[in-house]
């Protein structure tokens, strides 16, 4: 700001050489005169003083609303810390089914009472993701996950949201990439061992005490989440007082902003909050009208049935089949490490210049195939086959669930990212708390785990199919157009 204020000065001092060249006058008269030229120049920059400063208000709400994503530099630093917050939250979410077994030999409950286990910390993360997106536009991101860190629960949709959000801000042309990298949570593999050992070493709720200190790791890795537009604001700023400022304080120099002093009663800001609350419905109505992203909404609620229910009674399964605990345990961690490396696979694969232009049409793909897997799981009868599946499940988990904001953002646009991601996840967490207990139900009615895979893979390949019809419509729709378009320009 010291090389802002001097401009400023010089700005100011080159306004009033005519003092000089006047007749002698004492120091004290010579203080008086120059003061004086100040407020001169200050008012003639002001001038007209209402019209300028509206100018410089337009002006800087343009530069931050116009901001460009950086794609590098300090993107890859919040890239890291998004890492971070997945490896810590989904290391824990997927290791769902370890923690379900630990249940049901403590409380020996049903399984359909036993899955809210896996059901309300996913859940909960997911439901609340529209209030975190209105808390990210009024607070920015690190508060919003500093506050996050402190809770479970409500606390994970306070950390997740904006770990997600705030990579696509940073990125546009390695989006997918980037997004890719920060969801792939690669080290969440470690966690199912990790909670064995800790079960094993400090018994059950010395286990939960020291889980918790690991998640709370995640307001470290918030820290870095340094909001873009205050960064742009900054520089439109500095540029905007370079080139005159709309305002100036003449104690000492100084630049400030024009000053406001409207007073708010009780009743404005209920008026206010009104107004708000308004506005943001609007804009998720908006946002539901478009009908390629309302079927991808019913596609993704379609696919969290599967996807939860999975993590939670994989393990399960695999001791009704006659695998052991120990391997079991080893079926989680493999299937969390292929999921990592599909989210940068995929991610990465869906970059590629001659690729990303059918990125949504191969989404839909992948969403058949998960759903075709879901119900050959059930179908494997060796540890070796349930590997080899399971494998084949992480890596096209994976890159779904990576690639949700890149595809919003695909249809949307990025200034709808982080209303249209707070929904989707809305509608993610309906069929999270959906999917674990009516698999459980299933269970307890049918005495197999294996009806709750084929209710999840046929629920996913229905909500796939629906989406996959949508883009279909979208890509007709956009030929005919542009076939219109040739012929009134011939």
């Amino acid at each position: 700001m010291e090389s802002v204020i001097g401009t400023g000065s010089h700005a100011e001092s080159s306004e009033i050489p005519y003092i000089n060249e006047m007749t002698p006058m004492t120091s004290s008269s010579q203080e008086e005169e120059h003061e004086e030229g100040k407020k001169t120049a200050c008012v003639r920059d002001q001038s007209p003083s209402r019209e300028k400063a509206d100018d410089y208000n337009d002006k800087k709400m343009t530069s931050v609303r116009d901001h460009s994503a950086p794609d590098g530099g300090w993107g890859w630093v919040v890239v890291i810390g998004s890492l971070g917050i997945h490896i810590i939250i989904f290391g824990i979410e997927k290791s769902v089914g370890i923690l379900m077994k630990k249940f049901t030999t403590k409380f020996q409950q049903s399984a359909s009472v036993t899955a809210w286990v896996a059901t309300l910390p996913a859940g909960m993360r997911l439901l609340f993701a529209p209030v975190c997106s209105i808390l990210i536009q009024k607070y920015q991101y690190r508060p919003v996950v500093l506050a996050g860190s402190i809770l479970m629960g409500v606390g994970n949709c306070l950390v997740y949201t904006p770990s997600v959000v705030v990579v696509g801000h940073y990125f546009s042309r390695r989006r997918g990439l980037a997004v890719g990298i920060a969801t792939s949570s690669f080290g969440a593999f470690l966690f199912p061992t990790l909670i064995e050992y800790l079960f094993d070493q400090y018994g059950f709720r010395g286990a939960f005490l020291m889980l918790s200190a690991i998640a709370l790791n995640t307001m470290v890795c918030g820290c870095v989440f340094r909001p873009l537009k205050t960064i742009q604001k900054y520089k439109s700023e500095t540029a905007l007082i370079n080139n005159g400022s709309p305002s100036c304080d003449i104690n000492g120099g100084h630049l400030s902003k024009p000053i406001s002093n409207k007073r708010h009663t009780l009743c404005d800001n209920c008026v206010h909050c009104c107004k708000s609350v308004n506005k943001y419905t609007r804009k998720l109505l908006d946002i539901l009208g478009n009908y390629r992203y309302l079927s991808f909404c019913v596609a993704i609620v379609m696919f969290s049935i599967a996807f939860q229910s999975a993590y939670a009674f994989i393990p399960l399964y695999s001791t009704q089949i006659g695998i052991t605990d120990q391997d079991s345990t080893y079926i989680i961690a493999v299937t969390i490490l292929a999921d990592g490396l599909g989210r940068i696979g995929i991610g990465a694969l869906l970059d590629m210049g001659c690729v990303k232009q059918h990125r949504i049409m191969l989404y839909s793909i992948s969403l058949l195939l998960v759903g075709a897997v879901s119900l050959i799981l059930p179908s494997t009868r060796t540890l070796a086959e349930l590997l080899v599946v399971c494998s084949i499940y992480g890596v096209l988990m994976g890159g779904i669930i990576s690639q949700k904001s890149v595809i919003v953002v695909d249809i949307l646009g990025i200034k709808k990212l982080a209303d249209a991601f707070g929904l989707l996840s809305f509608f993610q967490g309906i069929g999270v708390f959906v999917g674990p207990p009516i698999t459980g139900l299933l269970r307890d009615i049918k005495g197999d785990y294996s009806y709750g895979f084929y209710f999840g893979g046929g629920a996913t390949v229905a909500g796939a199919t629906i989406f996959f019809i949508a883009n279909v419509i979208h890509l007709t729709k956009t030929d005919c157009l542009n076939s219109v378009e040739k012929e009134e320009q011939l």
